[in-house]
């Protein structure tokens, strides 16, 4: 199985997996100009962070594990698996 994210321009980087850890859903969905709340919000979810083959990191910006986002980047970009 091999992922990819893509992203603007639909550009596709080969990506890898290189942790994953429990965070509550509030972290995960801390969006700048949002506020995440209401009940189930502590709940916890797994967020996993991933790599491309230029070693540029991508950290999960959603509950689901689809949309992530590069450091650095304002720019979502969404998960392909193939």
């Amino acid at each position: 199985m091999k992922l990819y994210l893509e992203g603007p321009g639909r550009e596709r980087r080969a990506v890898k997996v290189i942790s994953t850890e429990q965070r509550s859903l509030r972290t995960v969905l801390d969006v700048p100009g949002r506020r995440a709340s209401g009940p189930g919000m502590e709940r916890m979810v797994e967020v996993n962070t991933l790599m491309d083959e230029k070693g540029n990191l991508a950290q999960q910006i959603d509950c689901e594990g689809f949309r992530y986002r590069f450091k650095g980047s304002q720019l979502p970009w969404s998960l392909i698996v193939g």
